[in-house]
């Protein structure tokens, strides 16, 4: 029986079998979904900090402390302690930071799901947080940042993030930089622990041969730990929460790298992650530059030789989103490659997509989603993401009923409104040196 004070109506979701929710006293919401012939049980603790929420400043907190946590904690004081405790038993264990969630995750084999609860736990929860682990880290973190430089397929994300977004925190490196890294002091990494890492920020996601029940009974057990943190220290003001402005259509950034590739980010506003076009957007993703099939891979790639990689690209926050395209390129074919992925657009706003390539798209887009949910760590993440970021967690069939709602009618629509050529902006990184160049492109 779902107990708490908030238990919804049980639904199908991801595996077919209803998912549970229970919200205990504390604030903490459990959500769980059973899969009984299931080998595996994944467990993700996630708390509702990201890099948005940092007030300014403090760029990367969110992403040290996850950092940090793993250097040691109550139970397991010595660093590696609580991942021996996971891969002991052949488990996994792990963490990652995004512009509004943290995720702590464990999968074990079914037998040991009690290592992976513990791990997650000890991580968020009883976290040590000790000076000289602070210190030992920095050099860490700061050579991932340089890791992200270093992959110009990546960075150039970041870069389109900062065209589009500016200062806000949703323009900055989630990861922070390396001086905002180098001056965080302990005081303020550990009031950010303090903040955040707080029930009414927690939500507990398990999926797997698991009893909701004894998952409740097992973050029942938890109370005390959280009592302690809660209310440790006010959560800042940050601009982060208010919607950003995006940059003015045909705005250009350019990053100079003696690279053999160049590679860019074409794109424009996106939509918030509720927002009804989102489903008509994400299938237009697919025909245009999701797959070995898709119109942009099929162009540029395979009949024109322009590129080595090509794909469109999303993402959805709270408030808005992103859409566009990043193509990887030899650096004298950028006038070809921009024009190439400009014509593209400007086909799919001038004419609807054919029912034949909508209903490739349905196909394609259903069906990576179901053979995604055949893994345990999948169905917690979708339960967990739904439960922290949505109304309500949507299965996997109201999601495909979305997808079979949309009409070529809608598509033609939400082209004409988010992909538009005449509103793209451009990020571009490799041997360029001529900002104008690039700005030229956008306007013939």
């Amino acid at each position: 029986m779902i107990t708490g004070r908030a238990a919804r109506r049980p639904r199908a979701a991801a595996g077919g079998l209803p998912h549970r929710r229970t919200v205990l006293p504390s604030g903490l919401r459990v959500v769980t979904q059973e899969i009984p012939h299931g080998r595996s049980v994944s467990v993700g603790l996630l708390v509702g900090v990201g890099s948005r929420h940092e007030a300014p400043g403090r760029d990367g907190y969110s992403h040290l402390l996850e950092h940090l946590v793993f250097k040691g904690t109550a139970g397991y004081p010595e660093a590696g302690a609580l991942s021996e405790l996971v891969e002991g038993c052949g488990g996994s264990l792990n963490a990652s930071t995004d512009r509004e969630l943290t995720v702590y995750s464990a999968r074990v084999p079914r037998a040991r799901a009690d290592a992976a609860f513990e791990a997650v736990a000890e991580l968020v929860l009883r976290p040590l947080l000790r000076r000289t682990d602070l210190t030992a880290e920095k050099p860490v973190v700061v050579d991932e940042i340089r890791s992200y430089l270093d992959s110009p397929g990546d960075h150039v994300f970041t870069l389109f993030d900062s065209l589009l977004f500016g200062d806000h925190p949703l323009g900055r490196e989630i990861a922070g930089s390396p001086a905002s890294v180098r001056r965080a002091s302990h005081q303020s990494v550990v009031d950010h622990w303090a903040a955040w890492y707080a029930p009414d920020r927690l939500v507990l996601a398990a999926a797997g041969p698991i009893d909701h029940a004894r998952v409740v009974d097992a973050a029942r057990a938890w109370d005390a730990d959280m009592e302690g943190v809660a209310g440790r220290a006010p959560r800042p003001a940050t601009p982060g929460m208010l919607t950003p402005l995006p940059a003015a259509p045909g705005t250009v950034r350019i990053a100079f790298r003696r690279l053999s590739q160049g590679n860019l980010a074409l794109g424009m506003p996106g939509v918030h992650r509720t927002h009804p076009d989102r489903w008509a957007l994400d299938l237009l993703g697919a025909v245009l530059g999701d797959g070995m099939s898709s119109r942009l891979f099929l162009d540029l790639r395979e009949r024109r030789s322009l590129v080595y990689d090509v794909s469109t690209f999303a993402t959805s926050y709270a408030d808005c989103g992103t859409v566009g395209v990043h193509a990887g390129f030899d650096p004298d074919q950028a006038e070809s490659v921009v024009s190439a992925i400009l014509d593209q657009l400007e086909a799919v706003v001038q004419d609807p997509v054919t029912e034949a390539e909508l209903e490739r798209a349905r196909a394609y887009t259903r069906g990576r989603l179901e053979l995604r949910m055949e893994d345990s760590g999948a169905v917690a993440a979708w339960i967990g993401t739904g439960e922290s970021l949505l109304p309500r967690i949507e299965t996997v069939e109201e999601v495909i009923a979305h997808f079979d709602a949309v009409t070529v009618d809608d598509l033609l629509r939400v082209a004409r409104r988010y992909l538009r050529p005449d509103q793209v902006r451009l990020a571009a990184l490799g041997p360029f040196t001529r900002r104008a160049r690039f700005e030229k492109m956008l306007r013939t």
